[in-house]
């Protein structure tokens, strides 16, 4: 078995080894095979984030979000150790923040309250039991502990796909992991 390291340093280099035209194209269509399950056509207010560098890019599910009438809500870290769900405004642009990932600005209506129908995770590496690898911040575990009875759903290339790796307690585990390939349920 891999430690968590190994397998996200592997999983990784794999998915900067992707071409750009690759990776739009397989997001796209990764986001395509999330719109027809019946866990985001269900949904009206979903927890999303925007893909970063080579991340599984999500400005057009977000986009879609917006014309289906759904209230998106993106990530922001707020400190050192923690993120808060932020609800974007179509209407508003996303502004840089920590790590040069775009979030909301705080003028938009905190999550604290909202219960979120489908929760949308990246990850650097995932696996099919459902366990996922993030960038080794814990942000997305520590925030999402609370959403437990939620649907948790991990987008990635197929090539993040990993064996089996070490996993700790704290680890949230995903309903659904969404790939170019394939749909895991779990």
């Amino acid at each position: 078995m891999r430690s968590k390291a190994e397998a996200r340093a592997r999983a990784l280099h794999r998915r900067e080894a992707l071409g750009p035209e690759y990776r739009q194209e397989a997001s796209r269509g990764i986001s395509e095979r999330l719109r027809q399950e019946g866990v985001w056509r269900e949904a009206s207010v979903v927890f999303l984030y925007c893909g970063y560098k080579d991340e599984v890019q999500t400005a057009e599910l977000m986009e879609a979000a917006f014309r289906e009438g759904k209230s998106v809500f993106l990530p922001k870290v707020v400190s050192d150790s923690g993120m808060v769900f932020v609800q974007a405004d179509p209407a508003e642009e996303l502004v840089y923040g920590a790590y040069g990932i775009l979030e909301p600005s705080m003028t938009g209506n905190p999550g604290a309250e909202v219960r979120p129908d489908i929760i949308i995770v990246p990850c650097v590496a995932a696996d099919r039991r459902g366990n996922r690898i993030g960038h080794g911040k814990g942000y997305y575990d520590r925030s999402l502990v609370k959403y437990g009875d939620i649907p948790f759903v991990c987008l990635a290339y197929d090539c993040q796909l990993a064996d089996e790796f070490e996993t700790e307690d704290t680890d949230i585990k995903m309903d659904m992991i969404i790939t170019e390939k394939e749909i895991i349920r779990l």
